[in-house]
């Protein structure tokens, strides 16, 4: 099989000569390597010699990622940002009035005199959050537009060919990043005010998920035409760490199906990231039409990793493997190889593909990735 094939058929939990690994590989800004040693063999960010390493030196199956999710302000809507003492400030002018955030940069802000939208370092650092209001939504309806204009849809077209063209290299599956959701309502909202509003002003949130949902159905959209693999959803914070099921299944469950639809019926997969928090959530995940669970950590308190297997009733694939919170920093290689060992007897090899949960870091013992590829190597045939 070629790598492209070998992933795609243990996505749909088909037979496959081997199972594939295919890890996820996170370089980390610049400012989280400080004082580390950066440990990956290709430079950072140099995306093809990632992926011939990984082909010709590693002999893994490597996955072709690219973003989605590209948003194109209304014309004659404009950004600014500027410093005010220890704060970084910047505001969108619309139409329907002007959209503020301001954040309080410290040593680890990755962005510079930019505060994006959706970005993790944001939750740490609001001081004013995107989203708060009506008036705040109003005006993101203003800017979070999905590609329409002719010129925007041939540039996210390209995003995608460009992947799909870098994959054909190799035979390699490729996967465009399509949607977060209440993982990015976080980033907007930040997560404690999240919680209150979910309870408090649910309808504020089902018109943000709502307004996100269209600008990801035109992405599916236009993913399939680039001839894409599969779709992701980054689901990482949108797990029962911090909402109940039954909430999950009211917010999303309506737009996840929809766009899983989409996806299917443009003949693409889907894999849903989704991290800790799991155990409550297993028949919500049950209910999703997702064809494969992707990034699952094995090592948090009371994760079963055969009730997960059971609750799933083998409709779906599992892209799963040691955990990058425990495993993965291990100063002994060895806890690496238990896990990969743990996660081959209890999922077996139908619909199994190996990665490090959630990715493998630069700053990691790159001593680990390596037990962890040839302990695979060792176990990945029957």
């Amino acid at each position: 099989m070629t790598s492209r094939e070998r992933v795609l058929a243990a996505l749909r939990r088909e037979e496959v000569d081997h199972v594939p690994c295919s890890p996820t590989f996170n370089p980390l800004t610049e400012l989280q390597r400080a004082g580390h040693v950066y440990g990956f063999p290709w430079p950072p960010g140099d995306v093809k010699a990632e992926l011939e390493h990984c082909v010709r030196a590693l002999g893994i199956d490597p996955v072709v990622r690219c973003g989605g999710g590209a948003y194109f302000p209304a014309d004659g809507v404009t950004a600014r940002s500027w410093r005010d003492g220890d704060l970084l400030r910047k505001v969108w002018t619309t139409p329907a009035g002007e959209l503020h955030a301001s954040v309080r940069p410290d040593a680890i802000w990755p962005h510079g005199d930019d505060i994006p939208f959706w970005s993790d370092f944001n939750i740490g650092h609001f001081v004013e959050p995107w989203l708060a209001t009506e008036q705040d939504l109003d005006r993101l309806r203003h800017v979070l537009l999905p590609p329409d204009r002719a010129q925007d849809v041939e540039r996210t077209r390209t995003t995608y060919r460009r992947a799909r063209e870098l994959a054909g290299r190799w035979d390699l599956a490729s996967m465009a990043s399509i949607g977060s959701g209440l993982t990015g309502a976080h980033q907007f909202c930040g997560s404690e005010p999240l919680c209150l509003m979910v309870m408090d002003h649910p309808a504020l949130i089902d018109a943000y998920l709502e307004l996100e949902h269209g600008l990801n159905v035109r992405h599916v959209a236009l993913a399939a035409e680039a001839g894409i693999d599969i779709v992701r959803r980054n689901g990482f914070y949108e797990t029962c760490d911090f909402f109940g099921p039954t909430m999950l299944g009211r917010f999303l469950g309506r737009r996840l199906r929809g766009e899983i639809d989409a996806a299917h019926a443009a003949g693409m997969l889907t894999a849903y990231t989704v991290h800790t928090g799991v155990m409550p959530m297993l028949d919500h995940l049950r209910r999703l039409g997702f064809d494969c669970l992707l990034h699952i950590d094995i090592a948090f308190e009371g994760v079963d990793l055969a009730a997960i297997r059971d609750s799933q009733e083998r409709a779906k694939s599992f892209w799963i493997g040691p955990s990058g919170t425990y495993h993965m920093w291990s100063d002994d290689p060895g806890d690496v190889r238990r896990a990969v060992r743990e996660v081959f007897d209890v999922l077996g090899r139908r619909g199994l593909l190996l990665t490090p949960c959630p990715s493998a870091h630069s700053i990691m013992p790159w001593a680990n990735t390596l037990a962890l590829i040839d302990e695979w190597k060792q176990l990945r045939s029957p």
